[in-house]
Protein backbone atom coordinates (compact mmCIF):
# COMPACT_ATOMS: atom_id res chain seq x y z
CA UNK A 1 0.00 0.00 0.00
CA UNK A 2 1.24 3.51 -0.82
CA UNK A 3 0.54 6.97 0.59
CA UNK A 4 -1.80 8.87 -1.72
CA UNK A 5 0.14 12.07 -1.12
CA UNK A 6 3.86 11.15 -1.35
CA UNK A 7 3.57 7.53 -2.55
CA UNK A 8 5.73 6.17 0.27
CA UNK A 9 5.21 2.50 1.10
CA UNK A 10 2.82 1.96 4.02
CA UNK A 11 1.97 -0.89 6.32
CA UNK A 12 -1.53 -2.17 5.52
CA UNK A 13 -2.83 -1.06 8.92
CA UNK A 14 -0.97 2.29 9.04
CA UNK A 15 -3.03 5.26 10.15
CA UNK A 16 -0.57 7.94 9.03
CA UNK A 17 2.27 8.17 6.52
CA UNK A 18 5.64 8.34 8.27
CA UNK A 19 7.16 10.41 5.46
CA UNK A 20 4.65 13.23 4.89
CA UNK A 21 2.34 12.73 7.93
CA UNK A 22 -0.77 12.40 5.74
CA UNK A 23 -3.57 10.47 7.45
CA UNK A 24 -4.45 7.27 5.59
CA UNK A 25 -7.99 6.87 4.26
CA UNK A 26 -9.67 3.45 4.28
CA UNK A 27 -13.06 1.76 3.92
CA UNK A 28 -14.99 0.33 6.86
CA UNK A 29 -16.64 -3.06 6.46
CA UNK A 30 -20.12 -2.55 5.05
CA UNK A 31 -19.37 1.02 3.89
CA UNK A 32 -17.57 0.99 0.55
CA UNK A 33 -17.89 4.79 0.35
CA UNK A 34 -15.90 5.50 3.53
CA UNK A 35 -12.79 6.71 1.68
CA UNK A 36 -14.92 8.93 -0.53
CA UNK A 37 -16.75 10.38 2.48
CA UNK A 38 -13.46 11.03 4.29
CA UNK A 39 -12.02 12.88 1.31
CA UNK A 40 -15.14 15.02 0.81
CA UNK A 41 -15.40 15.88 4.50
CA UNK A 42 -11.80 17.08 4.45
CA UNK A 43 -12.46 19.20 1.36
CA UNK A 44 -15.58 20.57 3.06
CA UNK A 45 -13.68 21.68 6.16
CA UNK A 46 -10.96 23.37 4.10
CA UNK A 47 -13.48 25.23 1.97
CA UNK A 48 -16.37 25.91 4.34
CA UNK A 49 -14.99 26.22 7.88
CA UNK A 50 -16.00 29.88 8.09
CA UNK A 51 -19.65 28.97 7.36
CA UNK A 52 -19.95 26.40 10.13
CA UNK A 53 -21.73 28.08 13.03
CA UNK A 54 -23.52 25.19 14.73
CA UNK A 55 -24.60 21.57 14.17
CA UNK A 56 -27.46 22.52 11.86
CA UNK A 57 -25.25 24.51 9.51
CA UNK A 58 -22.63 21.74 9.54
CA UNK A 59 -25.18 19.07 8.65
CA UNK A 60 -26.58 21.23 5.87
CA UNK A 61 -23.11 21.65 4.36
CA UNK A 62 -22.41 17.91 4.73
CA UNK A 63 -25.56 17.20 2.70
CA UNK A 64 -24.30 19.56 -0.01
CA UNK A 65 -20.93 17.76 -0.17
CA UNK A 66 -22.31 14.21 -0.04
CA UNK A 67 -25.24 14.33 -2.50
CA UNK A 68 -24.85 10.70 -3.60
CA UNK A 69 -24.27 9.16 -0.16
CA UNK A 70 -27.76 9.10 1.32
CA UNK A 71 -27.15 6.33 3.85
CA UNK A 72 -23.89 7.85 5.04
CA UNK A 73 -25.45 11.32 5.35
CA UNK A 74 -28.28 9.95 7.46
CA UNK A 75 -25.88 8.18 9.83
CA UNK A 76 -23.61 11.21 10.20
CA UNK A 77 -26.58 13.49 10.88
CA UNK A 78 -27.91 11.20 13.63
CA UNK A 79 -24.52 10.81 15.32
CA UNK A 80 -23.65 14.51 15.10
CA UNK A 81 -27.03 15.41 16.59
CA UNK A 82 -26.25 12.88 19.30
CA UNK A 83 -23.16 14.86 20.33
CA UNK A 84 -20.43 12.61 18.92
CA UNK A 85 -18.65 15.34 16.95
CA UNK A 86 -18.91 17.84 19.79
CA UNK A 87 -17.28 15.34 22.17
CA UNK A 88 -14.46 14.55 19.70
CA UNK A 89 -13.70 18.24 19.14
CA UNK A 90 -13.54 18.91 22.88
CA UNK A 91 -11.43 15.91 23.90
CA UNK A 92 -7.79 16.02 24.88
CA UNK A 93 -7.50 12.23 24.58
CA UNK A 94 -8.83 11.12 21.16
CA UNK A 95 -7.97 7.45 21.72
CA UNK A 96 -10.03 7.20 24.91
CA UNK A 97 -12.82 9.29 23.39
CA UNK A 98 -13.06 7.03 20.35
CA UNK A 99 -13.56 4.03 22.66
CA UNK A 100 -16.21 5.86 24.68
CA UNK A 101 -18.12 7.12 21.61
CA UNK A 102 -18.03 3.67 20.00
CA UNK A 103 -19.88 2.18 22.97
CA UNK A 104 -22.24 5.13 23.36
CA UNK A 105 -23.34 5.12 19.72
CA UNK A 106 -24.32 1.44 19.96
CA UNK A 107 -25.92 1.57 23.41
CA UNK A 108 -27.59 5.00 23.39
CA UNK A 109 -27.89 6.19 19.78
CA UNK A 110 -29.06 2.94 18.19
CA UNK A 111 -26.12 2.51 15.79
CA UNK A 112 -24.82 -0.84 14.61
CA UNK A 113 -21.14 -1.59 15.22
CA UNK A 114 -20.41 -0.97 11.54
CA UNK A 115 -22.24 2.37 11.60
CA UNK A 116 -20.30 3.42 14.70
CA UNK A 117 -16.99 2.50 13.07
CA UNK A 118 -17.92 4.34 9.87
CA UNK A 119 -18.79 7.45 11.92
CA UNK A 120 -15.54 7.42 13.89
CA UNK A 121 -13.41 6.77 10.81
CA UNK A 122 -15.12 9.63 8.93
CA UNK A 123 -15.26 12.24 11.69
CA UNK A 124 -11.80 11.27 12.93
CA UNK A 125 -10.31 11.86 9.48
CA UNK A 126 -12.15 15.18 9.19
CA UNK A 127 -10.70 16.34 12.54
CA UNK A 128 -7.20 15.07 11.79
CA UNK A 129 -7.27 12.17 14.27
CA UNK A 130 -5.88 8.90 12.90
CA UNK A 131 -8.33 6.16 13.91
CA UNK A 132 -7.41 2.45 13.67
CA UNK A 133 -10.85 0.88 13.18
CA UNK A 134 -11.11 -2.84 13.97
CA UNK A 135 -13.54 -3.08 11.02
CA UNK A 136 -11.14 -1.55 8.54
CA UNK A 137 -11.11 -3.28 5.16
CA UNK A 138 -7.57 -4.54 4.60
CA UNK A 139 -6.80 -5.22 0.96
CA UNK A 140 -3.93 -7.66 1.55
CA UNK A 141 -4.35 -9.33 4.96
CA UNK A 142 -1.92 -12.16 4.12
CA UNK A 143 1.03 -9.76 4.15
CA UNK A 144 0.26 -8.08 7.50
CA UNK A 145 2.62 -10.13 9.66
CA UNK A 146 5.49 -9.75 7.21
CA UNK A 147 4.99 -6.00 6.88
CA UNK A 148 4.78 -5.42 10.63
CA UNK A 149 7.92 -7.48 11.23
CA UNK A 150 9.78 -5.71 8.43
CA UNK A 151 8.92 -2.14 9.40
CA UNK A 152 6.90 -1.65 12.61
CA UNK A 153 7.84 2.04 12.66
CA UNK A 154 5.26 2.69 9.96
CA UNK A 155 2.58 3.05 12.64
CA UNK A 156 3.41 6.56 13.73
CA UNK A 157 0.76 8.81 15.27
CA UNK A 158 0.53 12.60 15.12
CA UNK A 159 -1.92 15.36 15.92
CA UNK A 160 -2.84 18.27 13.67
CA UNK A 161 -4.58 21.43 14.92
CA UNK A 162 -7.08 22.14 12.13
CA UNK A 163 -9.41 24.97 11.09
CA UNK A 164 -12.28 23.29 12.89
CA UNK A 165 -10.23 23.23 16.12
CA UNK A 166 -9.37 26.90 15.65
CA UNK A 167 -12.99 27.89 15.07
CA UNK A 168 -13.77 28.20 18.78
CA UNK A 169 -11.16 31.00 19.01
CA UNK A 170 -12.75 33.04 16.21
CA UNK A 171 -14.02 35.69 18.65
CA UNK A 172 -11.24 35.36 21.24
CA UNK A 173 -8.52 37.88 22.03
CA UNK A 174 -6.26 35.18 23.49
CA UNK A 175 -5.52 31.97 21.57
CA UNK A 176 -3.97 29.00 23.34
CA UNK A 177 -3.17 25.76 21.51
CA UNK A 178 -2.77 22.97 24.05
CA UNK A 179 0.15 20.58 24.34
CA UNK A 180 0.20 17.50 22.13
CA UNK A 181 -0.38 19.12 18.75
CA UNK A 182 2.49 18.72 16.30
CA UNK A 183 1.24 20.88 13.42
CA UNK A 184 -0.92 23.95 12.88
CA UNK A 185 -2.80 23.26 9.68
CA UNK A 186 -2.77 25.68 6.76
CA UNK A 187 -5.03 28.75 7.14
CA UNK A 188 -6.19 27.63 10.61
CA UNK A 189 -6.09 31.17 12.12
CA UNK A 190 -6.28 33.08 8.83
CA UNK A 191 -8.10 36.38 9.31
CA UNK A 192 -8.54 36.12 13.10
CA UNK A 193 -8.56 39.90 13.43
CA UNK A 194 -9.68 39.99 17.07
CA UNK A 195 -6.78 37.90 18.38
CA UNK A 196 -4.15 39.74 20.43
CA UNK A 197 -2.00 36.91 21.83
CA UNK A 198 -1.16 33.36 20.75
CA UNK A 199 0.35 30.58 22.85
CA UNK A 200 1.68 27.51 21.02
CA UNK A 201 2.58 24.10 22.48
CA UNK A 202 6.12 22.84 23.02
CA UNK A 203 5.18 19.75 20.99
CA UNK A 204 4.67 21.83 17.82
CA UNK A 205 6.90 20.95 14.84
CA UNK A 206 5.23 22.55 11.78
CA UNK A 207 3.31 25.80 11.16
CA UNK A 208 1.22 25.41 8.03
CA UNK A 209 0.89 27.83 5.13
CA UNK A 210 -0.90 31.11 5.89
CA UNK A 211 -1.67 29.78 9.40
CA UNK A 212 -1.66 33.32 10.91
CA UNK A 213 -2.23 35.35 7.76
CA UNK A 214 -3.99 38.67 8.34
CA UNK A 215 -3.95 38.42 12.15
CA UNK A 216 -3.70 42.19 12.32
CA UNK A 217 -3.49 42.77 16.07
CA UNK A 218 -0.98 40.18 17.28
CA UNK A 219 2.08 42.23 18.30
CA UNK A 220 4.41 39.64 19.80
CA UNK A 221 4.99 35.95 19.22
CA UNK A 222 7.44 33.31 20.40
CA UNK A 223 7.60 30.19 18.25
CA UNK A 224 8.41 26.98 20.18
CA UNK A 225 11.98 25.77 19.86
CA UNK A 226 10.92 22.42 18.35
CA UNK A 227 9.41 23.96 15.21
CA UNK A 228 11.47 23.00 12.17
CA UNK A 229 9.22 24.11 9.35
CA UNK A 230 7.22 27.29 8.78
CA UNK A 231 5.35 27.04 5.50
CA UNK A 232 4.78 29.84 3.00
CA UNK A 233 2.78 32.89 3.97
CA UNK A 234 2.50 31.82 7.62
CA UNK A 235 2.60 35.43 8.90
CA UNK A 236 1.47 37.16 5.72
CA UNK A 237 0.01 40.64 6.41
CA UNK A 238 0.40 40.44 10.20
CA UNK A 239 0.64 44.21 10.20
CA UNK A 240 0.81 44.58 13.99
CA UNK A 241 3.63 42.07 14.56
CA UNK A 242 6.55 43.86 16.22
CA UNK A 243 8.52 41.20 18.08
CA UNK A 244 9.18 37.65 16.94
CA UNK A 245 11.65 34.96 17.96
CA UNK A 246 12.28 32.20 15.45
CA UNK A 247 13.23 28.66 16.58
CA UNK A 248 16.86 27.58 16.36
CA UNK A 249 16.13 24.46 14.24
CA UNK A 250 14.25 26.29 11.46
CA UNK A 251 15.73 25.33 8.07
CA UNK A 252 14.20 27.84 5.63
CA UNK A 253 12.06 30.98 5.27
CA UNK A 254 9.42 30.25 2.63
CA UNK A 255 7.68 32.45 0.06
CA UNK A 256 5.61 35.33 1.50
CA UNK A 257 6.32 34.25 5.08
CA UNK A 258 6.49 37.83 6.42
CA UNK A 259 4.99 39.66 3.45
CA UNK A 260 3.74 43.11 4.51
CA UNK A 261 4.53 42.69 8.21
CA UNK A 262 4.76 46.46 8.33
CA UNK A 263 5.47 46.81 12.08
CA UNK A 264 8.37 44.34 12.22
CA UNK A 265 11.63 46.19 12.93
CA UNK A 266 14.29 43.61 13.82
CA UNK A 267 14.74 39.87 13.39
CA UNK A 268 17.50 37.29 13.76
CA UNK A 269 17.44 34.43 11.26
CA UNK A 270 18.43 31.11 12.93
CA UNK A 271 21.78 29.68 11.90
CA UNK A 272 20.35 26.53 10.27
CA UNK A 273 18.26 28.48 7.73
CA UNK A 274 19.64 27.84 4.24
CA UNK A 275 17.17 29.70 1.98
CA UNK A 276 14.86 32.73 1.96
CA UNK A 277 12.01 32.59 -0.53
CA UNK A 278 10.19 34.95 -2.87
CA UNK A 279 8.69 38.04 -1.19
CA UNK A 280 9.61 36.57 2.20
CA UNK A 281 10.04 40.08 3.69
CA UNK A 282 8.61 42.15 0.86
CA UNK A 283 6.66 45.18 2.03
CA UNK A 284 8.17 45.21 5.55
CA UNK A 285 8.56 48.98 5.39
CA UNK A 286 9.78 49.42 8.98
CA UNK A 287 12.24 46.52 8.96
CA UNK A 288 15.55 48.04 10.09
CA UNK A 289 17.84 45.16 11.07
CA UNK A 290 17.97 41.58 9.84
CA UNK A 291 20.74 39.33 11.19
CA UNK A 292 21.57 36.46 8.81
CA UNK A 293 24.07 33.66 9.39
CA UNK A 294 26.52 32.14 6.93
CA UNK A 295 24.43 29.00 6.28
CA UNK A 296 22.10 30.86 3.87
CA UNK A 297 22.89 29.80 0.29
CA UNK A 298 19.84 31.09 -1.59
CA UNK A 299 17.80 34.29 -1.41
CA UNK A 300 15.14 35.18 -3.96
CA UNK A 301 15.62 38.42 -5.88
CA UNK A 302 12.40 39.86 -4.43
CA UNK A 303 12.87 38.64 -0.87
CA UNK A 304 13.44 42.18 0.47
CA UNK A 305 11.46 44.26 -2.02
CA UNK A 306 10.04 47.51 -0.61
CA UNK A 307 12.18 47.44 2.55
CA UNK A 308 13.70 50.93 2.31
CA UNK A 309 15.07 51.05 5.88
CA UNK A 310 16.71 47.62 5.93
CA UNK A 311 20.29 46.90 6.95
CA UNK A 312 21.42 43.27 6.86
CA UNK A 313 24.02 42.10 9.37
CA UNK A 314 26.05 39.23 7.91
CA UNK A 315 29.51 37.69 7.70
CA UNK A 316 32.07 39.20 5.35
CA UNK A 317 32.35 37.39 1.98
CA UNK A 318 29.33 35.23 2.74
CA UNK A 319 26.59 34.51 0.20
CA UNK A 320 24.30 37.09 1.78
CA UNK A 321 27.09 39.70 1.74
CA UNK A 322 27.48 39.22 -2.02
CA UNK A 323 23.69 39.25 -2.41
CA UNK A 324 23.51 42.65 -0.71
CA UNK A 325 26.21 44.03 -3.00
CA UNK A 326 24.42 42.78 -6.11
CA UNK A 327 20.99 44.04 -5.01
CA UNK A 328 22.16 47.33 -3.49
CA UNK A 329 20.93 46.52 0.01
CA UNK A 330 22.59 48.22 2.97
CA UNK A 331 24.68 45.86 5.06
CA UNK A 332 27.03 45.58 8.01
CA UNK A 333 29.63 42.81 7.91
CA UNK A 334 31.19 40.80 10.70
CA UNK A 335 34.54 39.02 10.63
CA UNK A 336 34.47 35.23 10.46
CA UNK A 337 34.25 33.71 13.92
CA UNK A 338 32.49 36.73 15.42
CA UNK A 339 29.26 35.85 17.23
CA UNK A 340 26.08 37.09 15.60
CA UNK A 341 24.39 39.79 17.68
CA UNK A 342 20.96 39.33 19.22
CA UNK A 343 18.29 41.82 18.23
Amino acid sequence: MQCENCHANLLSTATVCRECRTIVRYNVRGFDNTKKVQRLLKVMINEQADRIRDEDSLISIIYDYLPECETERRILKKMINGGVLEDLVATQDPKAQFAFERKRMVRELGATKNEAEFTLASLGYMLGYPYPSPLRVIQDPASLAAEAKKDPSLLIDHKIFRKLDAFKFRLSRAISVKEGYTKLDGYCFDGFGIARTISMPKTLRVIGEYAFSDCKHIEEMTIPSGVKKIEKGAFNACVGLKKLKLPKDLIDIGDNTFFCCTSLETLKIPEKVSSIGENAFSGCGNLKTLVIAQQVKFVDDNAFAYCPNLTIVCYENSYIHKYCLQNRIKFKTLAAGTALPDV
